[in-house]
């Protein structure tokens, strides 16, 4: 079983028992591997880069006659035409989600009354995302807010903190990728004081961010994806041009320079 919903998480509406949603089966992840060729001939593994996943979807259309099956499968298209940005849920763990395309479709069996479909899907970015965000995670971690599911990696017992007003915190990752803010969404928002510099070392993953310039209580410092934004305008040139990655499982952060009011960390959870 699955469904789909659209980027605000609000589910495609459509006449659910004459378009019923069957199976489906989500593709082995795939990489596309950067090699170099060294001495003697031997090629090398220097990377890899994740590829889009198809998604096979099966429907069946249950009819009133024959003709209504054809009325049935256009119902189908605009459904999955209506949203900009569709994304795939399995119903087991309705709370990851795939970004979708659609790319293609075809009617299998067909009876007078009924008709299987199968839609091809890509999950473009060949891996799901929680629909909560990490802040969500520290402020609504109940099962009755359809922000979480099981095999998202919580820990029900324990109480997640993505906002500190501390010099030394941890960052939890729950999810099975590492967030790259070249890749991902990840925003960070810094209010503190400094008089020249403010260093933020990730010490698990080895990353440093560091910002030259002093800071005031009213100056709000936005990490985002790869901008450094200072009370809404761009500080990049005054930085050392590095970004901070969140491994996976716990991170942590030491922050030096400056003294830290209150950091924050959101993110969505990324999931294979």
């Amino acid at each position: 079983m699955f469904f789909f919903t659209d980027k605000k998480g609000e589910r495609l509406k459509y006449d659910t028992e004459s378009i019923i949603a069957l199976h489906s089966n989500i593709a082995t992840p795939s990489y596309n591997y950067i090699t170099a060729e060294v001495e003697n001939g031997r090629r090398v593994v220097l990377g890899r880069q994740l590829q889009p996943r198809p998604i096979d979807a099966r429907f069946l259309l249950k009819a009133y006659d024959f003709h209504d099956t054809y009325l049935l499968r256009d119902a189908l298209y605009a459904v999955l035409s209506f949203a900009d940005d569709l994304y795939f849920h399995e119903s087991a763990v309705p709370q990851k989600r795939w970004k979708v395309l659609v790319n293609g479709g075809v009617m299998g069996d067909k009876g007078y009354t009924h008709a299987s479909y199968d839609v091809s899907l890509l999950a473009v970015d060949g891996r799901a995302e929680s629909f909560g965000t990490s802040l969500d995670l520290q402020t609504r971690k109940e099962w009755d807010v359809n922000l979480w599911s099981w095999g998202m990696g919580i820990d029900w017992d324990k109480e997640y903190r993505y906002e500190h007003a501390s010099n030394s915190f941890v960052i939890e990752n729950i999810g099975n990728i590492v967030i790259d803010p070249r890749e991902h969404e990840l925003e960070i928002t810094i209010k503190a004081t400094a008089s020249s510099y403010l260093q933020v070392k990730n010490n698990t993953t080895g990353d440093v961010y560091r910002y030259n310039g002093a800071l005031t209580i009213n100056d709000v410092l936005i990490l985002k994806g790869i901008q450094s934004l200072k009370n809404g305008v761009s500080v990049f040139k005054h930085t050392n041009k590095k970004l901070l990655t969140l491994g996976i499982g716990r991170n942590q952060f030491t922050v030096t320079g400056g003294t830290i009011a209150s950091i924050s960390f959101n993110f969505r959870f990324l999931y294979m």
